[in-house]
């Protein structure tokens, strides 16, 4: 819903601003980024865990209303777990209708309508990035801004931006009673190794927005960091940068904690059996605990008045302890162990990664628990995952098999489905004395949609989950959330901002209602068109056209990888001619032959043509079919053209296609036997179907 406009237009600059809340930083402490490494950013803040759902308030600033198509897929997905969610920009359009989403409006100039801010607050997690554009190179194209910009994690920051936006929508700000401090240092450690491994890392520098925590920026800004080096920085860290008395980083192996790094000040050695280490192991749980003159810890770090254990578990299991001594008798208020926590999460985010794989514990504590990475596993199904049976075992009527070509079967169908809705796994057996885990959220579930969640030792030990949503029908009429209008804008808004896991799920979704040929015509070809003709226009990035196909053609080859050719069909050989490297049509090709009944070799990109000859006489194809979309690819196939001409006979079909001959039709004259075929897959297939006829029949 929208609240009603201001009645009187603000002067520029004037009313509330949340980038005077941290204008004040010096310049170290802040970046200037284009709108594109927003976008990235705000998705990273925006990854709603289960711990945080219905507890989360989330407040966004674009600039103005039509502006919020780079956010509106992931906020459709996230509304409905959120506490509330509140949108402010000018509202030079009409906001689209989400529920749980509230639009208030602010006044041309005004200083919000200059600002680009993304900020939650619930008990687990908050932070806020505020940016404010200091250059608008294009007027109109929102990706195109500058903003200068800080991405923030302090408390005061994001509850003061509450206060303020509060005054601008005239309704009191939500309280958050009671904080996790280290349920948010865990949070920031996730989107930090996001941050780190994302495709646009270096292009945007995501890390040089990291600035507030230097300490885990020392295990990420290596990739290649040996295993020693990141496990001495782990300790270094917590020294430089929170006042750590000393730690010591356990290994469990053998059934043991051995030391694999120490404080300088400190004995490399197996954890003292009364150690708080070794409750941390036997617990599966972070234990805080307060030292007295003669205790194991005590004796291990002299000067330190209390001391964390902090748990570092990696796929489902318990890889080891850090211990970290600290100046504050009273455990449970220092911010070191804090440090520790966020330490601890990025280090098990870093060896799940290089895939080490923890030792099962004898004792039974260190196993069962749930590894940080097992929410995403679920969230990117394989491409097949959710197709719908089909009616009939036969291809669509579009796609007759050649009748009278002696040896042909009968049409494959294409590719069956899984079920629609997975069956959620059970929750993981956690024996005593450890905490019950909570089992990893099922794909496509609103526990889902955060793309991580917390290490297993914190999370809670159970939670009311969601009733299940009911697979929706097909919507018949453009508007509806299943009509293809509808199911091709939600994807190409997510891939054009880089959201895969909204994408995947939107992927899922449209499985679950239609059969793979409908999807090929329906969604995905459609859908290369308006990313190509939207980068035309200057809409999108390079970078965003080239996400959207690299989604495109994924899926594709996992629909063709799925799909098996017919036994004595006939054989179609397809790929892209030498130098051609745009394949999408070909694979398109390649799946609806299979459908149709044909065996099919799919040969890739930039086939050289020196191999083709060689290739025909080993395979013996009724088709060869190859794609050109530039001229010199064009002048290639038309070498494999004469090629084919001099050969004897039988010679197979020489088909010919690619967006180089439909922009050109004159190159068609280069392969004077070459066939054009026109119109969609099915055409083109029906086409084939009866030229193989004619020819063998």
């Amino acid at each position: 819903m929208t609240q009603p406009a201001a009645a009187t237009l603000a002067t520029r600059g004037a009313g509330p601003s949340l980038f005077k809340l941290v204008s004040h930083l010096p310049e170290e402490r802040r970046w200037r980024r284009p709108a594109d490494a927003l976008i990235v950013l705000s998705r990273q803040l925006t990854g709603i865990t289960p711990e945080q759902s219905q507890n989360t308030d989330l407040a966004i600033g674009t600039l103005r209303f039509s502006l919020f198509r780079m956010h509106q897929a992931r906020i459709s997905q996230i509304a409905s777990l959120c506490r509330s969610v509140t949108v402010y920009g000018e509202a030079d359009t009409e906001p689209p209708s989400i529920p749980n989403v509230q639009f208030v409006p602010v006044a041309r100039g005004a200083a919000l309508s200059q600002e680009w801010f993304v900020m939650l607050d619930s008990p687990v997690f908050w932070g806020a990035l505020i940016a404010n554009v200091v250059a608008e190179p294009n007027a109109g194209a929102g990706r195109r801004l500058i903003f200068d910009g800080v991405l923030t994690s302090d408390e005061r920051v994001v509850s003061r931006a509450g206060l303020l936006l509060s005054l601008t929508r005239g309704a009191p700000a939500p309280i958050v009673a009671v904080r996790d401090r280290a349920a948010q240092a865990a949070h920031w450690a996730q989107i930090a190794f996001e941050m780190a491994n994302h495709a646009e890392r270096d292009r945007h520098d995501l890390l040089g927005c990291l600035n507030e925590v230097p300490d885990l920026l020392m295990l990420l800004q290596d990739r290649e960091l040996p295993m020693e080096r990141l496990f001495g920085d782990v300790v270094e860290a917590l020294m430089l940068h929170h006042e750590s008395l000393g730690s010591v980083l356990y290994r469990y192996e053998n059934g043991q904690l051995n030391a694999v790094a120490a404080s300088s000040n400190m004995a490399m050695a197996p954890a003292h059996p009364q150690s708080a280490a070794i409750q941390a192991l036997q617990q599966g749980a972070m234990v805080l605990r307060q030292l007295a003159p003669g205790d194991a810890d005590q004796q291990l770090i002299p000067e330190a008045q209390s001391v964390a254990a902090v748990p570092v578990m990696i796929g489902g299991g318990l890889w080891g302890v850090l211990l970290v001594g600290q100046s504050d008798p009273d455990p449970a208020s220092s911010h070191t162990a804090d440090g520790a926590v966020a330490l601890s999460t990025l280090l098990a985010r870093i060896l799940e990664q290089r895939g080490v794989i923890p030792p099962k514990s004898t004792n039974g504590a260190a196993s069962g628990f749930p590894s940080v990475g097992d929410a995403l596993a679920d969230a990117f199904a394989d491409a097949t995952d959710g197709f719908p049976q089909s009616d009939t075992p036969a291809p669509p009527p579009a796609f007759p098999a050649p009748p009278t070509v002696p040896g042909f079967p009968a049409p494959s169908a294409p590719p069956s489905a899984l079920p629609a809705t997975p069956t959620p796994p059970a929750a993981p057996a956690t024996p005593p004395p450890a905490p019950p885990a909570a089992s990893p959220p099922v794909a496509g579930s609103p526990a889902a949609a955060g793309g991580f969640s917390l290490p297993g030792w914190m999370r809670p030990t159970s939670s009311p989950a969601p009733a299940p949503a009911a697979t929706p029908a097909p919507a018949q009429g453009d508007g509806q959330p299943y009509s293809w209008a509808s199911l091709r804008a939600r994807m190409m808004s997510s891939l054009v901002n880089y959201d895969q896991q909204t994408a995947e799920q939107i992927w899922r979704e449209t499985c679950a209602l239609y059969t793979p040929e409908t999807i090929c015509t329906e969604l995905l070809a459609p859908l290369q068109i308006d990313v190509g003709d939207a980068w035309h226009r200057g809409e999108v990035s390079v970078a965003s056209e080239h996400f959207t196909s690299r989604f495109v053609q994924t899926k594709l080859l996992n629909l063709l990888n799925a799909s098996a050719s017919a036994p004595g069909g006939p054989l179609a050989v397809v790929g892209c001619t030498q130098g051609e490297l745009h394949e999408i049509g070909a694979i398109m090709l390649s799946l609806f032959l299979r459908w149709s009944g044909f065996q099919v070799v799919y040969l890739g990109q930039s086939v050289p043509n020196s191999t083709i000859e060689e290739m025909i006489e080993h395979l013996r194809p009724q088709i060869v079919a190859l794609s050109a979309s530039t001229i010199n690819a064009a002048n290639s196939m038309a070498e494999v053209g004469k090629m084919i001409e001099n050969m004897g006979d039988p010679r197979p079909i020489f088909l010919c296609g690619g967006i180089a001959f439909q922009q050109r039709p004159s190159l068609r004259t280069l392969i004077p036997t070459g066939v054009f075929p026109s119109g969609d897959l099915r055409s083109i297939v029906n086409q084939i179907t009866t030229l193989v006829h004619e020819r063998w029949g």
